[in-house]
């Protein structure tokens, strides 16, 4: 499941330089090349394809409670950096290594001669103007509380400020176990019509398993009806037959009810009822009367052969034409 870290940036006399070394200004790859071993390197450039890392780190600390810390981080965890009474900015932790050599050449050493060799690579950053008065009441804080050192939520506070937020990232998905979502999908049907945290959870954590199943992710896929490439923020992981048309086997079904589609398009018109896929094509359904650009959309993407209609997903492809025929 998704977790939020919170981390102060500068401590011990040490200025907010490191935040513009390492993530207003990223890390070219061969620096980190004359320290990481290939393995790690291989990774980190299939994420960042450019070769321009960004990344952050925490130093060891006494009680061991940083690398505890440090070792339950995980791609997909927000990160959320704060200084001067406030959250400015955020990030997604996309990979974690330990490197006490490389930290010290981008960061030094601070007072107590330690280095911030638990290292984590981010993307996604984004400025942020959170008051430490919003976040404390989000929490249900004392408001004078203060962010002091680096820490990770649990599943609850984490969800709490994710949804407040708007957090998390699309691109950067982290791993959801499936015995998971099954459990919260059948607690969903048990209390069918709730609309509270646990069933919010329980959805969140299915669109993350189905993203992480469809997209692995890679930065790129093809929407399964235009057939195009996109950065995958831009597709969704949409559901064949309506989600909550769905009765619960039919939701488990993780690798037939679900296809990647664009939003640029193909994700409305289908949701909508104005394009099917009927044997494997994209088909025309709704003839109802549009503009010329809704229709030169549509008559570009008839046609189209989509790889995700099989003889185990096609029974949710017939779902849907059978469902925007009676309803027009």
């Amino acid at each position: 499941m998704e977790r939020v870290i919170v981390q102060p940036v500068g401590s011990k006399g040490k200025k907010e330089e490191h935040y513009q070394d390492t993530i207003v200004n990223p890390v070219p790859m061969d620096k980190i090349e004359q320290y990481v071993d290939e393995e790690h390197v291989e990774k980190l450039k299939e994420i960042y394809e450019d070769g321009e890392t960004y990344v952050w780190g925490a130093t060891p600390s006494k009680t061991g409670r940083n690398q505890r810390y440090w070792e339950e981080i995980e791609p997909g965890y927000t990160i959320l950096l704060s200084g001067k009474g406030k959250i400015f900015s955020s990030a997604v932790i996309t990979y974690k290594l330990q490197n006490k050599e490389l930290a010290a050449d981008l960061w030094g050493y601070d007072d107590e001669g330690n280095t911030w060799e638990y290292m984590y690579f981010i993307d996604e950053v984004k400025k942020e103007n959170i008051p430490y008065e919003r976040y404390n009441r989000i929490l249900g804080y004392s408001p004078k509380n203060v962010i002091q050192g680096f820490q990770i939520h649990d599943e609850e506070n984490s969800m709490k400020l994710l949804e407040a937020l708007d957090l998390g990232s699309e691109t950067y998905v982290p791993e959801v176990d499936r015995g998971d979502v099954e459990e919260g999908l059948e607690k969903e049907r048990k209390f069918e019509g709730s609309v509270d945290s646990e069933t919010t959870v329980t959805q969140r954590k299915e669109q993350n398993y189905l993203r992480r199943k469809m997209f692995e992710n890679s930065k790129y896929k093809k929407c399964g009806i235009c057939n195009l490439e996109y950065p995958v923020k831009f597709l969704i992981a949409a559901h064949i037959k309506k989600r909550a048309e769905c009765e619960l086997e039919e939701k488990k079904d993780f690798d037939n009810v679900a296809m990647p589609m664009c939003k640029f398009g193909c994700d409305d018109l289908y949701e909508k009822g104005y394009i099917t896929v009927e044997d494997g094509e994209v088909v025309r359904l709704l003839d109802e009367t549009v503009t010329e650009p809704v229709e030169e959309y549509i008559d570009s993407i008839e046609g189209n052969k989509c790889e995700y209609w099989d003889e185990d997903s096609k029974k949710y492809f017939e779902w849907h034409k059978e469902h925007h025929t009676e309803k027009g």
